[in-house]
């Protein structure tokens, strides 16, 4: 397989014709940017299709239980394709050509397709299976102008070798949507390890925005660490490094916040007013 250029392109911004890549590393990672792709195409009357390893297999980030999916949404099981012993690709992508065709014809603009396939490699042949499948789906998607498709992938249970393969069977990579973005800063989840990455300048015009999302995180994250990587910032002034104070004094006890990949000047500056000391907060990679 010719090996592709991959960039990555937040869930938000896909664009039918895109077959792109999500490369999981823990679940919440995973809930959170499928549950952002599904429920945009939900709440915008879009049709959603699932691959699942079985009918009642949990989706994540979909809401509802088993028996009560939300409208919109059709899952395609693959219960009987795994209990063949093998993968089977031309079966797996027959059955979804079926609903895309079933939804392009009922009339939707907007189709989601979302299939976490990691299991089918424990399969025999699976990795050779999984990448025919990976053709066939480009070759479905591809020259679509209402289909969109994010391939998951748990990078927990893969092999070096097999991760490589299927990223380069992958022009896009999806990744989380920017839980904040303007011309100047952009604030976006990482999950490994849990906490936020800022990129651009941050100035007083952005306080309020950063403790927000701030606030937001502290308050889902309970006896771990919360990262902020600084390694994309431009800027930061000392309003901003206040606030990583005051949000680490009221975590003390629950877990650190950790602030890496500071540049050495900023270094000196926590050290010369000694917030490096402050109970809750640490001084991680250096920059």
């Amino acid at each position: 397989m010719e090996t592709l250029v991959s960039v990555r392109r937040p869930v938000r911004e896909l664009r039918p014709g895109d077959h792109s890549l999500l490369v999981y590393n823990c679940d919440e990672e995973q809930r959170h940017v499928i549950g952002a792709f599904v429920g945009d195409g939900l709440a915008t009357g879009g049709k959603v299709i699932c691959l699942a390893e079985s009918a009642d297999a949990p989706l994540p980030g979909v809401p509802g239980v088993p028996g009560a999916r939300p409208q919109g949404l059709t899952v395609v099981s693959l219960q009987d394709v795994r209990r063949s012993g093998r993968f089977g690709p031309r079966v797996a992508m027959q059955a979804l050509a079926r609903e895309i065709k079933r939804a392009e014809e009922a009339g939707f603009r907007d189709i989601r397709v979302a299939a976490d396939m990691t299991w089918s490699l424990r399969l025999p042949g699976g990795l050779p299976e999984l990448l025919e499948n990976e053709r066939h789906v480009e070759a479905t998607i591809s020259p679509s102008t209402c289909v969109i498709a994010v391939c998951q992938l748990d990078g927990r249970r893969m092999r070096p070798g097999d991760l490589d393969a299927l990223r380069d069977a992958h022009s896009i990579l999806a990744a989380p949507n920017p839980e904040f973005e303007d011309s100047v800063l952009r604030i976006v989840r990482t999950f490994r390890p849990t906490g936020l990455a800022l990129i651009g300048e941050l100035d007083a015009s952005r306080h309020t925005i950063l403790d927000e999302v701030l606030a937001t995180l502290t308050r889902s994250v309970n006896g771990s660490e919360i990262h902020l990587d600084l390694s994309g910032l431009g800027f930061i002034d000392l309003g901003a490094l206040n606030i990583f104070a005051d949000v680490a004094k009221r975590r003390a006890g629950r877990g650190p916040l950790v602030l890496d990949q500071m540049s050495p000047q900023l270094c000196t500056v926590m050290e010369t007013v000694g917030w490096h000391m402050l109970p809750g907060l640490r001084l991680g990679d250096a920059g």
